[in-house]
């Protein structure tokens, strides 16, 4: 197959397809399912020479069919990849293919691998700067929410690799045997709570590598990505309408303000980040429906308090403090 920019289309698709496989929790809006076999524009495969990512049916011993055929992305679908080989294809994401982009993301996905174990496999980096730096997803702190590898505990479990899985030139990844198909689920959710200033478009990239020994194995296959956002216990639809849920007053303010909600709640747990996303303070409350948040212990600026509420509930406020 010709080595090449592809750009395939994004394909809509309710439940019904063959991976009956619901993430738990509600969904909020349809699932987006890339299953590689119609052609639109939010994935691009590297155009270099070197390039083995390949949209197409495989024809291999281990990788004799896609999981829904026929096509899937795959590192070449007839030979084995060879040695000193790497290799990426991107994913993008943002408010133009995901309905709660960047409130909730969840993706999954099935792939099989079959390489050199723990020298040649596959690992996946996010950028958030449109490609200028790139992250291993496990070490995404800056922008997974509290939680890495970015999971959520919300959702099953991840089967996503660790720092002792390492490959080549020291990457984590993926690597050995997968004996099968393996169903992988990464989470963001919350990200202005966590970031300030979400960017308006993710990159997700799935890297391939080998090393200077050519083992004849088959590499990766990717298949049936979903793109879907799930019911966070209301979490999700109260960061669109924090301002009906909670108000502050006065604000800015000098030493202390109240806030007050529309309804009561049994515990309440403040985190102030200042503007750079850094957390610089943590606060409980008793139960009620107002408290007295004081600021006298921070600096004059510009601050944001995310409010969990009853542990579920979730309202980030910006607030000035100006001694």
């Amino acid at each position: 197959m010709k080595k090449t920019t592809i750009l395939i289309a994004l394909f809509f698709s309710f439940c019904c397809l063959k991976a009956q496989v619901k993430a738990p929790g509600d969904i909020v809006g349809i699932w987006n399912v890339i299953n590689f076999d119609s052609a639109v524009n939010y994935i691009h495969i590297d155009a270099s020479a070197q390039n083995i990512w390949q949209i197409g049916r495989p024809q291999k011993f281990l990788f004799d069919s896609a999981y829904s055929a026929p096509n899937a992305m795959i590192t070449d679908s007839v030979n084995a990849y060879p040695a000193n080989n790497n290799s990426f294809f991107d994913l993008y994401v943002g408010s133009f293919n995901s309905q709660m982009y960047p409130y909730d993301l969840f993706f999954d996905f099935y792939h099989k691998y079959d390489t050199d174990t723990l020298r040649d496999g596959g690992y996946i980096t996010v950028s958030w700067d449109k490609g200028q730096t790139w992250a291993n997803i496990i070490h995404d702190t800056n922008y997974a929410y509290y939680i890495h590898p970015p999971m959520s505990f919300y959702g099953q479990i991840p089967n996503l690799y660790s720092d002792t899985d390492t490959l080549t030139e020291g990457n984590v990844g993926f690597s050995g045997s997968s004996n099968g198909w393996i169903h992988t689920i990464m989470a963001w959710h919350a990200l202005p709570v966590k970031t300030i200033n979400p960017a308006d478009t993710m990159i997700i990239r799935f890297n391939f590598v080998s090393d200077g020994l050519d083992n004849q194995k088959e590499g990766w296959m990717i298949d049936h990505i979903r793109l879907h956002s799930v019911d966070l216990g209301g979490g999700v639809q109260e960061l669109f309408n924090s301002n009906e849920i909670a108000k502050v007053s006065p604000n800015p303010f000098t030493d202390e303000t109240e806030i007050s909600f529309s309804e009561s709640f049994r515990t309440i747990q403040v985190d102030v980040y200042d503007l750079q996303g850094k957390l610089v303070g943590q606060q409980k409350y008793p139960s009620g429906n107002s408290f007295r948040f004081k600021g006298n212990e921070l600096k004059s600026g510009a601050y944001y308090l995310k409010m969990l509420l009853d542990n579920k509930k979730m309202v980030t406020k910006k607030v000035i403090i100006n001694h």
